[in-house]
């Protein structure tokens, strides 16, 4: 039947608070018939007035702005070749003009250029030079859960993507907009929970982390019968690497989370140091980390998890020899209750047995992370003295992955000894209660080596005051994993930021130097 009628304008594109485009339209419709078509097979249908003149009535109550600001364009339509032509501003392209593809009712168009309609905005726009940019999404005042977005140019990343410490199984709304949000990548400095635990829930980018990272993530997935996305990516320590123009470079740091990172991030000139979590009271050189890092950056972001407390942070190193002196006090057996990824204390209290003269049992989840982490770290496939046990029976793969393990011993086996250490879990209770029907626990020690918040969350509660109705002893050896308010005073006067903001904290400050007084926000 052909077209019943043709329309075509001129309109302005201006900007809005979503990074897209309204648009004001002038337009007249023609009408149209296939048999016109035929009969004058060339030329235009096109709007009779100009920008000028329309511009009066087209622009907005309040707009002062003059006829050629903002990027404008005219739609006409090309007879002989049965299509729209929209001759446009340089800044806009076909996917910038769908809504008024739309209202226009156009099947085929092409988007041709002429720079009569090159506008005052564009021109800005290209002569403007973009800057590197930080926005704190969350955790200015809260004890873990960072998520900052850093920006240059059209190029926008995410670092972290955990969760919510208090927010359960359900995501909370700053959590469900990042994960519709539409970033170039995600930049994750350690697989802790509150800095990775949605990264599986993300999968329309590239999500980049520590090579040893992701084997332990991979670990924990296999353990769980999952397998890991290939949409998260290894990066490694010193190695930069580019998401658009902004050139990333990682260094390995030390924390309570094996294969962690600082993040340095440049772009224009300016450069974003952050720290994720960090101490210097761990296993690693702090010296060999200053050695590496820049000796100045434009904004240092640093974790503040220790800023308003005065404990003190005594060294890993330290703690093994507590740790000694506590194991070779008694003949009892030693249980330990700490995270089985925390590898370092895994390492502290491994050290501390073998000095001590006990044998060192991991279970299968925590082996297996051990594995992942491989080089020296005490693990029952190379190490002779370190043996697997599994806290429950298994079948299926889990049995298989306890029986791949080259030294391995069931809780028959275990009884019939009383000089090791062993590393417990919180879903335990039931393993500690079998091994008492088989040997004596009364004056066994129990040694905690968490965060003390821990101990107020309703399973750890269960398991210490099961542990305590056995007859285990309860002793606390632990020490942050979190830098003190000394290490992040070193780690300032390292890289002389110009501004310095903190988060992984109850209270956020953002402190300018040396100019300004420190303030509170």
């Amino acid at each position: 039947m052909g077209k019943l009628y043709v329309r075509v304008g001129i309109f302005w594109a201006v900007p809005n608070k979503k990074e897209g485009w309204e648009f004001r339209v002038c337009q007249k419709s023609y009408p149209f018939s296939s048999a016109e078509q035929l009969a004058n097979p060339v030329g235009f249908i096109d709007y009779p007035y100009s920008h000028y003149d329309e511009w009066e009535d087209a622009r907005h109550e309040g707009d002062s702005k003059d006829c050629y600001f903002y990027p404008r364009g005219r739609i006409l339509y090309d007879v002989k070749h049965d299509r729209h032509r929209i001759f446009a501003d340089e800044c806009l392209n076909l996917d910038d003009l769908d809504e008024l593809i739309d209202f226009y009712d156009i099947e085929d168009v092409e988007l041709c250029r002429d720079e009569h309609y090159v506008s005052a905005f564009t021109h800005r726009r290209k002569t403007e030079k973009p800057s590197l940019q930080y926005t704190i999404l969350r955790g200015k005042d809260k004890i873990g859960e960072n998520l900052i977005e850093i920006s240059y140019g059209k190029t926008k990343i995410l670092v972290e993507l955990g969760k919510a410490l208090d927010g359960g199984e359900q995501l909370n709304d700053t959590e469900k907009a990042v994960l519709q949000e539409k970033y170039d990548a995600v930049v994750v400095s350690h697989y802790h929970a509150d800095h990775a635990g949605l990264i599986e829930q993300k999968k329309d980018c590239p999500i980049y982390i520590g090579a040893g990272a992701r084997r332990i993530l991979a670990a924990m997935d296999e353990y769980s019968g999952k397998t890991l996305p290939n949409n998260i990516v290894a990066y490694r320590s010193g190695k930069p690497f580019y998401i658009g123009k902004i050139k990333i470079t990682p260094f390995l740091c030390d924390h309570s989370a094996f294969d962690s990172y600082m993040l340095l991030f440049e772009a224009g000139g300016k450069s974003i140091l952050y720290t994720g979590d960090f101490r210097f009271h761990g296993r690693k050189n702090s010296d060999e980390l200053f050695a590496r890092l820049p000796s100045r950056v434009d904004t240092l972001i640093s974790e503040g998890t220790n800023l308003g407390s005065d404990k003190p942070c005594f060294s890993e190193r330290e703690l093994e020899e507590l740790a000694v002196e506590l194991f070779s006090a008694t003949d009892k057996p030693i249980f330990v209750l700490q995270s089985a990824s925390n590898i370092d204390r895994l390492v502290s209290f491994y050290r501390a047995a073998k000095r001590s003269g006990r044998i060192f049992y991991e279970d299968v989840y925590t082996a297996m992370l051990a594995e992942a982490a491989g080089g020296k770290i005490p693990r029952p496939d190379i190490f002779s003295d370190v043996y697997a046990f599994t806290p429950r029976y298994t079948d299926g793969a889990r049995k298989d992955m306890f029986f791949e393990f080259k030294h391995k011993r069931g809780h028959a086996g275990i009884a019939k000894g009383k000089s090791f250490v062993m590393l417990v879990r919180p879903s335990m209770l039931g393993y500690l209660k079998k091994l008492a029907e088989k040997m004596d626990l009364g004056g066994a020690l129990l040694v905690y080596s968490m965060w003390s918040g821990y101990r107020e969350q309703d399973k750890v509660k269960k398991f210490l005051e099961g542990a305590q109705g056995l007859g285990l002893v309860e002793r606390t050896l632990h020490t942050s994993g979190h830098a003190s308010k000394q290490d992040i005073e070193r780690l300032k006067e390292c890289v002389s930021a110009s501004e310095y903001v903190t988060v992984h904290q109850i209270v956020y400050l953002k402190c300018y130097f040396p100019d300004e007084f420190n303030r509170s926000e």
